[in-house]
């Protein structure tokens, strides 16, 4: 008991220590000792992070390995995430190989796929809000057709239609870059706060000694 306790202290003054170190050194002015020190602390979690992700690349490899190896239910995603673990690690390679020709030549392929995949991927999710939407209002409405769920439904349609080329729809287009504009920033600067000020907390409970997720 006394020996996890120990632990605990030391674990709980080492974050407290490092912590406050580096908020003094982000708060100096840089080319300073403390600065110096705050640099060097965020490129050691840097460098952790890299380490920890590539510890992450190899752990899902293995995993997906084994199911693939012992033919385990569901085998063939495992095949298809070996694949393209396989070809994003080599076409990287050969990026950094800088062996392309032609059209190619000092074109960055790895992400040029990336962008790709990412693109459909994006275009797949604002596709599926679509009927996200549509059914939320419908529920809604369902439930009662109050003041603000009517007014939901409305700015759904709207927003929906707006996006449609139409010429004689060009009222709807100015209606739905209001909307996206004024309400639509209005609850994201709320919810970025919102995030700051839980960011901030928590550095606080760290700082504390009140957040000791760390313990064993």
């Amino acid at each position: 008991m006394r020996h996890h306790r120990l632990l605990d202290f030391l674990a709980t003054f080492t974050v407290i220590s490092v912590g406050l170190v580096t908020l003094i050194g982000l708060l100096s002015e840089r080319g300073s000792a403390p600065a110096s020190i705050a640099d060097f602390m965020v490129q050691l979690v840097t460098v952790i992070a890299a380490v920890a992700v590539l510890i992450g690349i190899l752990n899902l490899i293995s995993v997906h390995l084994g199911r693939f190896v012992r033919a385990e239910h569901g085998w063939p995603y495992s095949l298809v995430v070996l694949v393209v673990a396989v070809a994003v690690i080599a076409l990287r390679i050969l990026d950094r190989a800088d062996i392309w020709s032609g059209e190619l030549e000092g074109e960055q392929v790895s992400l040029r796929v990336f962008e790709a995949v990412q693109v459909s991927l994006e275009s797949a999710l604002a596709a599926i809000i679509l009927f996200s939407l549509v059914y939320a209002a419908y529920r809604l409405l369902r439930h009662g057709a109050t003041v603000w769920n009517v007014l939901f439904g409305t700015a759904a349609v709207i927003v929906l239609l707006g996006w449609i080329p139409l010429e004689n729809l060009d009222v709807l287009g100015d209606v739905r870059d209001w909307l996206v504009r004024v309400p639509v920033s209005a609850g994201t600067r709320g919810i970025l706060i919102g995030v700051g000020l839980g960011t901030v907390t928590v550095g606080i409970r760290v700082l504390i000694g009140q957040d000791r997720s760390y313990r064993s």
